[in-house]
């Protein structure tokens, strides 16, 4: 019970959103020839605000080469901005759930703004991934690099490769998860389990 409870608190939303804004949250990495890996990582702060994250010091060298397309150096913009904002929006809701006097009440609203915090958080994932890479199938295209189909096929490959979702979201799920299970339980059977006696066998 105490266990749960330290999830159920709307200290476990507030939880969520420094996860949301301070971790990755999905990155576009891959190997640069003579640099090694390179690539972007984008915090839910830069998800909501819509700001580019920071290019590495090995992509501001190679944007420097007049051979290599400037589409393929800029981070892709991830396209999510109003999904991240309701993300947000959803988790910060949550945190003001400790407002709501009745315990039980309280409780189950703190459960069904986790469920739909987890939708949020899953739908912004799949669609900035989805987004990250029609940019930079279509920068690829527009640059001329990959110019046969064949080529282009294994260069779609390699983009789906360079797209991963990072530490942040990964936490998200979990805590999100957590203060469903936290709160639908002490909600819906806290009572019956504090009137319980003891089991003393």
């Amino acid at each position: 019970m105490k266990f749960l409870s330290r999830f159920g608190s709307p200290a476990g939303f507030a939880l969520v959103l420094l996860l949301f804004f301070l971790l990755p949250f999905v990155s576009v990495s891959c190997d640069v020839p003579d640099y090694g890996e390179a690539g972007a990582d984008y915090t839910g702060s830069h998800l909501v605000s819509g700001v580019e994250p920071d290019v590495p010091a090995e992509l501001q060298e190679l944007a420097g080469d007049p051979e290599t397309p400037a589409d393929l150096v800029r981070p892709p913009d991830p396209g999510v901005q109003l999904l991240a904002i309701v993300l947000a929006v959803l988790a910060a809701a949550g945190v003001l759930t400790v407002l709501i006097p009745q315990l039980r009440t309280r409780l189950l609203s703190g459960a069904g703004l986790a469920a739909a915090t987890l939708i949020a958080t899953v739908v912004t994932m799949v669609v900035a991934q989805s987004n990250l890479e029609s940019a930079l199938i279509d920068g690829v295209r527009q640059s001329g690099v990959a110019e046969q189909q064949e080529n282009m096929q294994r260069v779609e490959s390699a983009i789906n490769d360079m797209i991963h979702s990072e530490i942040g979201f990964s936490l998200m799920v979990v805590v999100l998860t957590l203060i469903i299970l936290a709160t639908g339980a002490l909600g819906l059977f806290g009572n019956r389990l504090r009137r319980e006696p003891p089991d003393r066998r």
